[in-house]
């Protein structure tokens, strides 16, 4: 089976990736602002299990609210983002680290109310919690419903 490397910015924490992803949003809530040193955060979907850590000892795992269902895990070198886990269903991968897949395109905005910087496209965007979550339903469902492809093959 073909896999794709990604790895965070000083190449000591990464993952191994084994299909496509299906679902890519950006999210703009200030904990991603603060956790990704960046406007928004561009992740890609998974379901768990289909990325896998490289190196469990290079990873710091933090939850930003408590409680919260959404664990990240950073690089104890450079601090970067490597992968989430959300509700223990959900692999996320940041998409600057996954160079080497084919991206899908941007589904939407979530929590674009707390947005740093307006962003001019044709990219739906949900403002707040309520709007957020009802628009990742059908994405996240897809990623359930329609697991990606194997790496390779059309």
């Amino acid at each position: 089976m073909k896999t794709v490397t990604t790895k965070c910015s000083c190449g000591k924490a990464g993952t191994v990736v084994s299909v496509s992803p299906r679902t890519r949003f950006r999210c703009h809530c200030t904990k991603c602002q603060s956790v990704y040193k960046s406007a928004y955060a561009d992740a890609l979907v998974f379901r768990r299990g289909q990325v896998q850590l490289i190196d469990y000892e290079a990873i710091d795992w933090i939850r930003t609210m408590k409680p919260s269902p959404l664990i990240r895990g950073l690089c104890r070198s450079c601090e970067q983002p490597v992968l989430a886990h959300l509700y223990g269903v959900f692999s996320i991968v940041p998409s600057r680290t996954a160079s080497d897949l084919d991206l899908p395109q941007i589904e939407c905005d979530v929590f674009y109310g707390t947005r740093a910087a307006d962003l001019n496209d044709e990219v739906p965007k949900y403002v707040n919690a309520l709007t957020t979550y009802m628009g990742l339903t059908v994405p996240f469902t897809k990623v359930l419903l329609m697991p990606g492809r194997s790496l390779g093959m059309a």
